[in-house]
């Protein structure tokens, strides 16, 4: 009987959560709707984390999803959720889970502390520890949030090579992502074609900031199932050069019926790429495809593909067609050389030069743009717009971290191009050159948007940095 209770413990302990849920949430939500949507986000959340604490495996597709598609449910039920704080149990849940586990001694075990990858990690890390004691930013009080968001994001890596242990789980990944991207694009598409819904409109209504950020040339911006069009466009892009290339396969790797779905996938995120309205995602793609090309220039079918985007960019952008907003939009990511907003960010950035000459550690953390008026106000950045992630790192912890930050890239890069000369099979060196490319353009979006800080956009990067470690293994 012991024995019996044991083997299905997590599903009598959400039985009973379900038991307990449904005559709960109608009495407590009599006077209150607020409050049985609350509860029921909670009930929910507990059942989940108990999934993840069970699987590693589980935890991390569970969590993958949530980061995509919650703030949909968000507006649906126009109730804010603690996102950050339902992935961390999560993650967490399914770190715990994993270390009661005796397998994870030695099956397919990584020693963390000597693979480089997360030994720069490791020492990024504790370079922001020592930046928390730098006098220039004496508030402290925010630290533990920026720590738990650090840490969560390290603990996602790490995560993703214990759940991906073979090739056939990192080709489940990719498969998994595709689709739930794509599922996110055509919502976007049906956002731009149908008009938004009424409880969405209704968010975007609720304050004057949302409707300006949303709103571009009296043209609506859409953000699918994520939090807001910068990052939806940015998501768009990088799982855009994931379809390209795999669209560059060979017949026998990739069928032809998979490629026509293909086909359709990248349609759909190309469209609501261009109706996100993010400029950063659209050079992104012609960004990360560069380096694909220089790596696979060699292959008939990179350039076929390089021949026919170079003529479909050529006539998107030179195209005698005008009255399209989107399309003039697109453009202006190329050819606006007048573009104001640019003009404003370059003076910006010339502007802090000094500052940052004189100053290897920065200002500080939290002492920049909005942050630094809420918690450091009077410090000397408060209130300056980064408009980069590149600029808040050198501002904020000095020159010094940038070029830890750089480095980072750098051998994550490294791993992936190792990986592609490595491997043998042509899926394999598709996905690490993918990865490769996806990570290129992801450094480019950081120059010039606050992309490292966008939680899909740091889910995502993380679990490819996962990737890339686990198939030095394989």
């Amino acid at each position: 009987m012991l024995q019996t209770i044991k083997a299905y413990r997590s599903d009598l302990v959400l039985f009973a959560l379900m038991a307990i849920a449904v005559p709960a949430i109608p009495y407590l939500t009599a006077g209150n709707y607020r409050t049985g949507v609350l509860i029921l986000f909670a009930m929910f959340g507990i059942a989940l984390a108990i999934a993840c604490l069970n699987s590693a495996k589980v935890g991390f597709y569970i969590a993958l999803a949530t980061v995509i598609t919650v703030r949909f449910f968000e507006r649906i039920y126009q109730q804010e959720v603690p996102v950050g704080a339902v992935l961390d149990l999560m993650i967490f849940s399914a770190a715990i889970g994993t270390m009661l586990k005796k397998s994870r001694k030695t099956e397919g075990a990584i020693n963390y502390f000597r693979e480089p990858v997360f030994v720069i990690l490791f020492i990024q890390f504790g370079c922001y520890l020592l930046e928390s004691l730098n006098p220039m930013a004496p508030n402290k009080a925010t630290l533990g949030i920026f720590f738990r968001i650090l840490l969560r994001y390290l603990l996602f890596a790490i995560l993703t090579t214990i759940a991906l242990r073979t090739k056939k789980d990192i080709y489940f990944f990719f498969k998994f992502w595709i689709g739930l991207s794509t599922i996110s694009a055509a919502y976007g598409c049906y956002q731009e074609w149908f008009g938004l819904p009424s409880w969405e409109m209704a968010l975007i209504m609720t304050t004057p900031e949302k409707l300006m950020t949303t709103m571009i040339g009296g043209h609506l911006r859409v953000n699918g199932t994520m939090s807001d069009p910068a990052v939806y466009g940015l998501m768009m892009a990088i799982t855009s050069i994931l379809l390209i290339i795999l669209l560059t396969a060979s017949n026998a790797v990739v069928s032809l019926q998979r490629k026509a779905l293909l086909i359709v996938a990248l349609l759909l995120h190309l469209l609501a790429l261009g109706y996100s309205g993010t400029r950063t995602g659209y050079v992104m793609i012609p960004a990360g495809l560069l380096l694909f090309l220089l790596v696979t220039i060699h292959k008939r079918n990179t350039i076929l593909a390089a021949m026919f985007l170079i003529f479909a960019g050529g006539t998107l952008l030179f195209g005698p067609f005008y009255g399209n907003p989107t399309i003039n939009r697109v453009r202006t990511a190329f050819i606006g050389t007048q573009d104001a907003s640019l003009n404003v960010r370059e003076m910006n950035r010339h502007s802090v030069q000094p500052f940052i000459h004189s100053h290897p550690f920065g200002g500080g953390l939290f002492t920049v743009g909005g942050e630094g008026t809420a918690y450091n106000p009077g410090h000397p950045l408060a209130g300056f717009p980064p408009d980069s992630n590149l600029v808040r790192v050198v501002l904020e912890c000095g020159w010094v971290m940038l070029i830890i930050v750089l480095v980072v890239h750098y051998m994550q890069l490294r791993y992936c191009i190792a990986n592609y000369f490595r491997f043998t099979e042509e899926k394999d060196k598709l996905l690490a050159i993918a990865t490769a490319s996806m990570l290129f353009a992801f450094v480019i979006s950081m120059y010039a948007q606050e992309s490292g800080g966008l939680m899909e956009m740091a889910v995502f990067m993380n679990a490819l940095v996962g990737v890339i470690v686990r198939s030095k293994y394989l």
